[in-house]
C-alpha cells in the first residue's frame, strides 16, 4: 500500500477527521509499509477518545505463529510492523501457537519439540528488535503461548461460538492458512476446528490489531464474520507483504500463496541463519529475468534491504563493469532490462546486503548456540 493509498484509505474512514495530527502521523508511522489494512474504523476510534478492547486507552496488536522451525526471511518483515507499533505506543504480543502447530502436524506432534521452537521464536524476535522492553503496557512486547490462554473453559466456548454457523466448505476455504490444500484433511477433524481456534485467539487476548502476512487474510475476514454474527468488537486487520520463495512465482494460483518463501524448503528460502557463502549459492539460482519485473530478488532487495541500506551496492569483477549503487529499485530493473547490470551481479549484490543485515543474528547465536543447535537438531538442518 502506497502512502497515497493509505492517506486515501484514511479519509474514507469513519472518524479520521476527528483525528489530531499527532495521531494522525502516528497512524500513518504504524502502519506505513503494509500490503493492506482492513477495519481502519477501530484503530481510530480508540485514538479518539474510545476505549480499546481491553477497556482502557492502550492499543493491543497481537501476530499467532506457528512454533515450527527456523526462521525465513519473511520474519523480519514482520519484526518491522512490530517495531513500528511499538514506536508508536502499541503493546504487541506475539502469540506462539503451540496447539495450533500441534493441529498441524508439525515435529510429529511433539509438544516438546514445539515448546523448544517456541522459545527460539521468542528469542530471534527479541534479536530482530534489539530487545524491546518486555510487559503489558503501551511501547512494550509479550509472549505467551497458545497452551497458556487454552487452559480456560471460557477460551473453549468462544471457540465453539466461534464455530457455530461455520460449513464445513467455509472452513477447507481457511486452510490456506495452514499450508493446506482445501481437500487435504477430510480424514483430520482437528484441522477443522483451526479458523475457530484462530478466532477465538484474537477475540481471547482482546486484540485491538491483529496482523500477519497476506496468507492470514482468510483467517481474519473469518474472525470479523464471527465478530459481526456475536456483536463482538472487531480488530483490525493489517497484511504485510509476503516474500515469494527464490525459484518465484511459477504462474500458479496467487491466492494459494504456493509461491511464498517456506522454511519447509530451505533451497527456495533465505533463512535468517544463512552464512554470506550459502546466501550467495542460493542466489546464483534465484529467478531473475532481464526485462521482467517480477523477481523474488526485487522483492527482497524492495521490502529488506532498501528500506534498512537505503541503497543497493553493485560490485561486478572489474573487467565486468563498474561498481554502482541505486536507490531506486526500478532504475535498477531498467538497467538490468538494458543489459547496464547483469543480473549475476544485481544477485550478488542482493545476497551481499542480506549478509550485512543478518550478521548481528549470526553474532548472537554464536554467542548463544543453545536453541538454535536444539531446533538444528530437531529439524536436521
Amino acid at each position: 500500500m502506497s502512502p497515497e493509498d493509505f492517506a486515501r484509505l484514511l479519509e474514507e474512514t469513519k472518524g479520521s477527521s476527528e483525528l489530531t495530527s499527532e495521531n494522525r502521523e502516528r497512524i500513518s508511522s504504524m502502519f506505513s509499509g503494509v500490503e493492506e489494512i482492513v477495519g481502519l474504523e477501530h484503530v481510530i476510534s480508540v485514538m479518539n477518545g474510545e476505549k480499546s478492547h481491553g477497556g482502557d486507552d492502550i492499543l493491543r496488536a497481537y501476530i499467532g505463529l506457528e512454533p515450527s522451525g527456523k526462521a525465513h526471511l519473511g520474519w523480519i518483515i514482520l519484526a518491522d510492523t512490530i517495531k513500528k507499533m511499538l514506536d508508536n505506543g502499541v503493546n504487541v504480543l506475539v502469540f506462539l501457537a503451540d496447539w495450533h502447530a500441534w493441529v498441524n502436524d508439525k515435529f510429529g506432534r511433539d509438544m516438546e519439540k514445539i515448546s523448544i521452537a517456541g522459545e527460539y521464536m521468542s528469542e530471534v524476535f527479541r534479536v530482530l528488535l534489539g530487545f524491546p522492553e518486555e510487559g503489558e503496557k503501551g511501547g512494550q512486547i509479550r509472549f505467551m503461548k497458545a497452551s497458556q490462554l487454552m487452559d480456560s473453559g471460557k477460551y473453549w466456548e468462544r471457540v465453539l461460538r466461534c464455530s457455530k454457523g461455520m460449513s464445513l466448505s467455509r472452513a477447507r476455504r481457511t486452510f490456506s492458512i495452514m499450508g493446506r490444500s482445501e481437500d487435504s484433511s477430510d480424514d483430520d477433524l482437528s484441522a477443522f476446528f483451526y479458523p475457530a481456534m484462530q478466532a477465538a485467539d484474537i477475540f481471547e487476548l482482546d486484540v485491538d490489531i491483529a496482523f500477519g502476512g497476506m496468507d492470514q487474510r482468510k483467517a481474519h475476514m473469518y474472525m470479523r464474520e464471527v465478530g459481526d454474527r456475536n456483536h463482538w468488537i472487531k480488530a483490525t486487520c493489517i497484511h504485510t507483504p509476503m516474500l515469494s520463495g527464490l525459484k518465484g512465482r511459477g504462474g500458479g494460483r496467487m491466492d494459494s500463496f504456493d509461491h511464498k518463501m517456506s522454511k519447509s524448503d530451505p533451497n527456495n528460502a533465505v533463512l535468517l541463519h544463512d552464512s554470506p557463502k550459502k546466501l550467495e549459492k542460493k542466489f546464483r539460482k534465484a529467478f531473475l529475468e532481464p526485462g521482467n519485473p517480477d523477481s523474488p530478488v526485487f522483492e527482497i532487495a524492495k521490502f529488506v534491504i532498501m528500506p534498512r541500506n537505503e541503497k543497493l551496492y553493485v560490485n561486478p569483477k572489474p573487467e565486468f563493469g563498474e561498481p554502482s549503487s541505486w536507490s531506486d529499485l526500478n532504475a535498477l530493473i531498467e538497467a538490468i532490462g538494458n543489459g547496464s547490470v547483469h543480473p549475476f551481479d544485481a544477485k550478488m549484490a542482493v545476497a551481499n546486503g542480506l549478509a550485512e543485515i543478518l550478521a548481528p543474528i549470526d553474532e548472537y547465536f554464536t554467542n548463544n548456540p543453545m536453541l538454535l543447535d536444539a531446533v538444528n537438531e530437531m529439524t536436521g538442518q
